[in-house]
């Protein structure tokens, strides 16, 4: 070995054993300049939270108030689980405050020297970075602007419930959510509280669907918010039989209507539209929207903006040519006459199960009852498929779908008509008569059009 040469019996070692020799020492950070323009010369504007439409705090305040009246006891927590992607769902929370808050939850407690207290996430500042500025608590902005006066942090929600729980118990009044669907959060913040009590009146009292049952019936602000938002809807549908043609791509239509949902001021699609031609007509929930449409074939448009949260769900199938054949019209016609059944026998007091038989008795009279693959209604609202008792008999002031259908992937196309009505003490309205849906009217519109452009 030379002189002040390193012995290799370290590094050999450390080879043999698979490890890195030392990499080179990292540098000290150094202080970085800082530019002229760091300094603020604007104020951060917080992110306001309240109602964000035009119901106002006091239409919110007056919900809470008839929740508890008619719970009379025990205390009663709704979190905001809203989501929405395709099917919008969990607007419990924003029903009782016009508040879409990710994260925040509601205590109603009426035992309680603050009977509504609104509990919101930790403040993160490094968050709001990314997401818009919150305000820091307390804060007359926001309690304003909620129009409730206690705003708490989500951390102190724990301690509140267990104290809340013996007042009465806790009550439920969501609705049933079977596995494989997660559990509701607030089961699992009843059940922690429970837990962690000595009170034999900290119980669960059953009170589920008591939301979906004051939701069903629509009050008259809701339904002029509806109204627009059908509005929104029929600009929709204009438009596709404006510029439906064949050699058209799916998805080149559902652009053009969507475009005219925002066009006339809807902000959000109601849920994720769907544009089916030809054999993909007889897909119910057909999602890919990429094939050419061709010379002949009928195109299934289920597509519906939206009013500040409030949905639309229409459903109409136009002839790509403008010209229905007769074998389309045929089907068409029956779809077509099974919906006027299933309205026709609407009414208040009515269960959803009698419009079901009348639509159904339609089709099946027509040899079609193996093409019919779905019910014939749900109820809209703040969700698409909205909250409400689908067994008991139907409020006035209801709204919902009829929504008939005859799919034959073996012929090539498929037949879907669907409209809104409003439940009245002795029938239903129409709301959504200004979607055309008259075959004839179709053609003559579309014929019309194309003329128009020659």
């Amino acid at each position: 070995m030379l002189p002040g040469s390193m012995h290799p019996g370290p590094l050999l070692a450390l080879v043999l054993l698979g490890a890195e020799p030392p990499g080179p020492v990292q540098e000290v950070p150094k202080q970085l300049p800082v530019g002229k323009y760091m300094a603020p010369s604007v104020r951060p504007e917080p992110r306001p939270i309240g109602p964000t439409g035009t119901l106002g705090a006091d239409v919110y305040r007056k919900r809470r108030k008839a929740l508890m009246d008619k719970l009379k006891t025990g205390a009663t927590l709704i979190v905001n689980e809203a989501k929405f992607e395709g099917l919008r769902e969990g607007m419990d929370f924003y029903y009782l405050t016009g508040i879409d808050e990710p994260g925040a939850a509601l205590l109603l407690d009426p035992s309680s020297p603050d009977p509504a207290v609104l509990y919101l996430r930790a403040l993160d500042l490094e968050r709001g970075q990314w997401e818009g500025e919150r305000a820091k608590l307390p804060s007359t902005i926001l309690e304003s602007t909620s129009g409730i006066a206690e705003i708490r942090r989500i951390d102190r929600l724990p301690q509140a419930l267990l104290r809340a729980c013996g007042h009465g118990g806790l009550n439920y009044v969501g609705q049933l959510v079977a596995a494989p669907t997660p559990k509701p959060k607030v089961l699992t913040s009843y059940a922690d509280a429970q837990e962690r009590s000595p009170s034999e009146s900290c119980r669960m009292n059953d009170k589920h669907d008591t939301l979906a049952r004051m939701r069903e019936v629509k009050e008259p602000e809701e339904i002029k918010l509806m109204r627009r938002s059908i509005e929104h809807t029929a600009a929709g549908h204009a438009k596709v039989i404006e510029v439906l043609r064949p050699g058209m791509r799916e998805f080149e239509l559902k652009e053009a209507v969507e475009d005219a949902f925002r066009r006339s001021g809807s902000r959000h699609l109601a849920y994720d539209s769907i544009v089916g031609s030809g054999p993909n007509g007889a897909i119910l929930h057909y999602p890919k929207d990429d094939r050419t449409m061709k010379e002949g074939e009928l195109v299934v448009v289920d597509a519906a903006g939206e009013e500040q949260y409030y949905a639309t769900d229409v459903t109409r199938t136009y002839p790509v040519s403008g010209k229905y054949s007769p074998e389309q019209r045929e089907i068409y016609d029956i779809v077509l006459k099974a919906q006027a059944a299933g309205i026709a026998a609407a009414k208040a007091g009515v269960t959803l199960r009698t419009l079901e038989r009348a639509v159904r008795k339609v089709i099946d009279d027509a040899g079609y009852h193996d093409a019919y693959l779905h019910g014939c209604c749900h109820f809209v609202g703040l969700e698409v498929h909205d909250t409400g008792d689908y067994d008991a008999p139907l409020p006035a002031g209801a709204v919902l779908t009829v929504e008939p259908g005859i799919y034959l992937p073996q012929r090539g196309f498929g037949v879907r008509i669907e409209d809104e009505i409003l439940i009245t003490p002795n029938g239903a309205e129409v709301l959504t008569r200004a979607v055309p849906k008259d075959p004839d009217e179709i053609e003559r519109r579309m014929q019309s059009r194309r003329a128009d452009a020659r």
